[in-house]
């Protein structure tokens, strides 16, 4: 007899690979890794010398707002989804616990959306490898921390499913968490609250409680031949004076992760106390 737990996760797999959120995804992230602009130059014969280094600081800069945006509106639904439609009491009903349940899903939509940016962004590696090949490493740090941010993104959209009722509910509030993250972060947020309050001692602690902002500086901290490079901001000039690169990278490193496990384990423990309607 099949596990619950895989069983559970290949119909996540299924459910999120048939998705046109997941679809759109993929395909748009490779011709953002690619850099479409690069491919007309590149047929005129015009493409700039540090071509790659100009898209992988392009694709940081694009690519890693659109990461939570698709994670959140896909995990912000599954769970919110099942018990509106009545099939998450099917599925407890069945001989599968909470954490089957719960990490079933979980583990099969990371896997959905790793596939996906695998597929967008190993498409787009292999073309510039053949370009130039020293910029192969910058591609797999985006990549390696972008499935950091998906990982954390896809977390913070099971707390927000296990919080509501509604599948409208969920996604509304997964977008609205996703404005939050990108667009008020990106707006001067950090700039406006530490002038008001005078107090640039706040700067690097609300930058780490963002795992959008803390993915987009890890991710050009080693890109130290992209034109983007010097685009890191107060917040990394910060850390890179005070710790050096090394330190500082292990810093946000570390700090990314919890943004994967903490709202796991937060999403999980509300999920096991509640009832399957």
């Amino acid at each position: 007899m099949t596990n619950p737990f895989i069983m559970i996760l290949r119909k996540e797999l299924k459910d999120s690979l048939q998705s046109k959120w997941l679809i759109t995804f993929g395909v748009t992230f490779f011709f953002l890794a690619l850099g479409v602009p690069y491919i007309i130059l590149g047929a005129g014969g015009l493409l700039p010398s540090d071509y790659p280094g100009m898209v992988v600081g392009t694709l940081v800069t694009l690519a890693v707002p659109l990461v939570p945006l698709v994670s959140l509106a896909m995990s912000s639904t599954t769970i919110a989804g099942e018990r509106e439609v009545g099939t998450m009491e099917y599925l407890l009903a069945q001989p599968a616990t909470k954490v089957e349940v719960f990490f079933g899903k979980y583990v099969g939509l990371v896997t959905s959306l790793t596939l996906a940016m695998f597929l967008g962004y190993g498409g787009a590696e292999l073309i510039v490898y053949s370009t130039n090949p020293e910029f192969i490493a910058s591609f797999i740090f985006a990549l390696a921390y972008s499935l950091l941010l998906a990982g954390a993104a896809v977390g913070l959209g099971f707390i927000v499913s296990v919080s509501v009722k509604t599948r409208a509910a969920a996604i509304g509030t997964g977008l609205f968490l996703w404005f939050v993250l990108v667009v008020i972060y990106d707006s001067g947020f950090l700039g406006v609250i530490t002038v008001a309050l005078d107090a640039d001692s706040l700067l690097i602690p609300l930058t780490l409680a963002n795992p959008v902002e803390t993915t987009r500086i890890l991710a050009l901290m080693h890109m130290a031949e992209s034109p983007l490079r010097g685009e890191l901001g107060p917040q990394a000039s910060y850390l890179l004076q005070n710790y050096g690169s090394i330190t500082a990278s292990r810093i946000l490193t570390g700090v990314l992760l919890l943004w994967v496990i903490v709202p796991v384990v937060i999403s999980f423990i509300l999920f096991n106390r509640q009832d399957a309607s």
